[in-house]
């Protein structure tokens, strides 16, 4: 479900009060404050088609960090305010950033979050006559299951471990599993005899391996 306009509104709500509160706040604490806020809202909705709303927003926090630079520099021509807060990286232009020294001396260049950067990513629909309790159905699940775990570190993690258990070879031609090579993950006691998704319970396998066993 698209973000209903007022959802977007307290989103705009919620940027406008974070810079406005912070009204003489260094630029990279401002963007470090701001990014997370950003960041898990457009990835909230990154499962749908959002990417106009995701421009909308842009645009929206863009007019208020302009009124935000301009006010801290009542008496400096825009184009010195604009040289100083927005700068050109690639294709892009007028973009929020800052560069601040840390303690080692090192130099640390902070960027706001463009929210229409975003991936979207679709929920890939489950088979009406799927049914995740019988046997037949336990390929399917799997398979959608391995695929859901690359899109969270955790789940990368997980899977990475139970790669390196398998010291990178399927689990049924103990070949190698490779970038190259199309593979998936499998319960060793299957969920509908009472298997865990636990790291301990998974092995991988080529793809073509889970289909001839």
């Amino acid at each position: 479900m698209k973000p209903s306009k007022a959802n977007v509104k307290a989103h705009l709500d919620r940027i406008r009060e974070i810079i406005n509160g912070n009204k003489t706040a260094k630029q990279a604490n401002l963007i470090k404050l701001l990014n997370p806020v950003l960041r898990g809202w457009a990835n909230y909705h990154s499962h749908v088609v959002a990417k106009k709303t995701f421009a909308r927003v842009d645009d929206g926090i863009w007019s208020m960090l302009w009124q935000w630079a301009v006010r801290r520099h009542p008496n400096r021509e825009t184009r010195w305010v604009k040289d100083k807060y927005f700068k050109s990286k690639g294709f892009r232009n007028w973009v929020f950033a800052a560069t601040e020294k840390e303690e080692d001396g090192a130099q640390r260049e902070f960027t706001l979050l463009q929210e229409s950067a975003t991936p979207i990513q679709r929920h890939v629909k489950i088979k009406a006559d799927a049914n995740p309790h019988d046997p037949q159905w336990e390929q399917y699940f799997e398979s959608r299951w391995g695929k859901k775990m690359l899109k969270s570190s955790r789940g990368r993690a997980k899977l990475y471990w139970v790669w390196l258990r398998q010291d990178g070879l399927c689990s049924t031609c103990q070949e190698p599993i490779t970038k190259g090579t199309l593979w998936d993950v499998r319960y060793i006691v299957k969920r509908t005899d009472g298997g865990t998704s636990a790291a301990s319970n998974l092995r991988m396998h080529h793809l073509d391996c889970h289909r001839c066993h």
